[in-house]
């Protein structure tokens, strides 16, 4: 019974397409027809979605490598070479730059392999989480799932078996290099204590309702790393995909999108301000959101709380951002407040863009028809918000049909 009810909610039939129609210009000139006047109109949709719903991305940054340390040259039996990075990082906004910030990233590479893809990652928890017992430096203090095991023990039980580690030795066999960070190291995911940082990365922009909010810092974060990243000679031709679950699916979804280095996209289970339409809404809304997360988005985005029919743009213009690069969407079946269908949806109106572009885009004409090689793969499995057995098989078979 549950089950039948959760599927009839996820049923988008009934629902209202994603709208504007993604190819319509947002000054009412008429419809996008070609893919010079798409480059056009993209300027215009950053914008809009800048001054409604994640704050003005800084438009410039420096990423400096500080220290980079051999963790373990046979880490996985072998598979692999474990590094520590540490990096500088600075936004800049109208010539005035931030105060420089740590950023620890952890790399692992695939034993006697040159330019493998490189999973970009965006954490929940931190780098010595991630690779645990690897010797990876600990910052100070404890994080979410520090402690003495308790705590990430319920983080496993609730989100999944991989939210804190994901399957290092299966991504090593298959070839893939991993680069994780935790952004909360830099942006706090706690409205107090992310001001300051905030204050620090919107550094000569005025206070009003655009300025950045943490979705915004964390998408930036990933330009970042992609800075050291590229400057790296084992990384000159490497791919590079972003990859993000729920919070951090969001910002992996901004920071593609901000990012044309950035060659494709995982976000799972991003919901609200993430895939998932803010118009028509399932599941979480847009008041919920901001009075649980003010800190997230910009101050205007609370503003259409209610009154999301006013939003000049929408979710499907942030995944168009991406095309024609590979966008990869996860869901769950029983996820109704992540939205899996209003992030088909979004998938749907966002399609043009890749047809326009000459490529297939979406391929699919259920939820449950996940075809990794489609340029926007949808995926829905059982089960609810968090990192599964079943998410990584997928995740490599997106990642095996795009980039290997």
């Amino acid at each position: 019974m549950r089950l039948t009810m959760a599927w009839a909610e996820l049923d988008p039939s009934g629902r209202p397409s994603a709208t504007p129609p993604v190819l319509s210009a947002l000054d009412g000139s008429g419809t996008v027809q070609s893919a010079a006047a798409w480059q056009d109109q993209r300027p215009a949709i950053r914008q809009a979605l800048e001054e409604t719903v994640y704050g003005t991305m800084p438009p410039g940054g420096e990423a400096r490598l500080v220290e980079r340390r051999v963790v373990d040259d046979a880490y996985l039996d072998g598979l692999a070479v474990l590094e520590d990075w540490d990096i500088a990082v600075t936004a800049i906004h109208h010539g005035q730059a931030s105060a420089p910030a740590l950023l620890r990233m952890a790399v692992m590479i695939p034993a006697g392999q040159m330019d493998a893809p490189v999973i970009l990652m965006e954490t929940f928890c931190r780098n010595h989480n991630t690779f645990p017992d690897a010797g990876l430096s600990r910052p100070e203090g404890e994080g979410m799932c520090d402690g003495d095991g308790v705590v990430s023990g319920i983080m496993g039980y609730v989100f999944g078996r991989y939210i804190t580690t994901p399957p290092l030795e299966e991504i090593a066999r298959r070839g893939y290099a991993i680069a994780a960070f935790h952004p909360g190291d830099i942006v706090p995911d706690d409205a107090a204590r992310a001001q300051a940082a905030l204050d620090e990365i919107a550094a000569g922009l005025p206070d009003d309702g655009a300025r950045p909010g943490a979705i915004a810092a964390w998408g930036w974060l990933f330009s970042r790393a992609v800075d050291v990243l590229e400057a790296d000679d084992r990384f000159s031709g490497s791919d590079i995909i972003s990859w993000g679950h729920s919070r951090y699916g969001k910002a992996a979804l901004v920071g593609t999108a901000w990012d044309e280095r950035i060659d494709g996209v995982i976000a799972h289970q991003s919901g609200t301000g993430g895939a998932a339409l803010n118009k028509a809404k399932r599941g979480e809304s847009v008041g919920e959101i901001t009075r649980s997360y003010p800190h997230w988005f910009a101050g205007n985005y609370a503003a259409y709380a209610g009154r999301e029919d006013a939003l000049p743009v929408d979710q499907h213009h942030l995944l168009a951002l991406i095309a024609p690069r590979p966008v990869f969407l996860g869901n769950a079946r029983r996820d109704v407040w992540s939205d899996p269908s209003g992030t088909f949806i979004a998938a749907q109106g966002a399609d043009p863009v890749w047809e326009l572009l000459g490529r297939q885009g979406l391929d699919q004409e259920t939820l449950a028809s996940f075809d990794p090689q489609a340029d926007i793969s949808f995926f829905i499995r059982p089960g609810t918000h968090g990192i599964t057995e079943e998410d990584w098989p997928a995740f490599l078979d997106f990642l095996d049909a795009h980039f290997r």
